[in-house]
């Protein structure tokens, strides 16, 4: 699994809340007075109480869809797209997503049921990047990590751009030719001669390392 058992319950805080129904005045009943010139009037008040049922856990979910077959590309994870609520994200996957970080404008889910090192960025409510840090998951052709170099420059060629950061690390930058993904990238982190991650995103969300500072 992707995530350990006891990000679950982190999971089930929000369900809680809303399971809730949002807070309600507690009614009262008008005071009862008895008329008499020698008895004091008596005052009857009834408090509600408010009893919490919590829903089944992923009971609306179907069945996971991400599996060791998985591909990332330039809009998603198999059936998880960027641009998705992560309500969405989560019906899609068929598991939950378990927040990493705080709740926030930006934040980390992995998912609950799936190969493990998968992470999606959460920005200001929706899905824009997907991360693959370990397990087998590669691209529609076939790059993940453990992939040369050399034969990620082979399969795409001049889509390929070389990038070197201040402090010697290198990335692949793939970039698409379809105007319809040009707002979007997938990077191949090198070390030692291999991919050793790989991600893809909305820029500049994408090239963000880490992706939600302060998180």
């Amino acid at each position: 699994m992707g995530v350990h058992a006891r990000f679950v319950l982190v999971a089930l805080l929000p369900l809680a809340a809303a399971c809730g129904g949002g807070g309600t005045d507690e009614p009262a009943t008008a005071p009862t007075t008895t008329a008499s010139s020698t008895t004091a009037p008596t005052t009857t008040s009834t408090t509600t109480t408010t009893t919490t049922t919590l829903e089944p856990a992923l009971a609306d979910l179907g069945p996971p869809t991400l599996d060791e077959a998985s591909h990332l590309s330039t809009v998603g994870l198999d059936t998880v797209t960027f641009g998705m609520t992560v309500a969405t994200a989560q019906e899609a996957a068929g598991t939950a997503l378990v927040p990493l970080d705080p709740l926030g404008d930006c934040y980390r889910v992995a998912p609950v049921d799936a190969p493990e090192g998968i992470v999606f960025v959460v920005s200001e409510g929706t899905i824009e990047r997907a991360d693959i840090t370990a397990g087998p998951v590669t691209t529609r052709s076939g790059v993940g990590i453990g992939t040369p170099e050399s034969r990620v420059i082979e399969l795409f060629g001049d889509r390929i751009e070389r990038q070197v950061s201040a402090d010697g690390r290198v990335a692949l930058v793939f970039v698409p030719r379809d105007p319809n993904d040009a707002a979007f990238r997938v990077v191949f982190d090198i070390d030692d001669g291999v991919v050793s991650s790989l991600r893809a995103g909305r820029v500049p969300l994408v090239f963000a390392e880490p992706p939600c500072p302060g998180a």
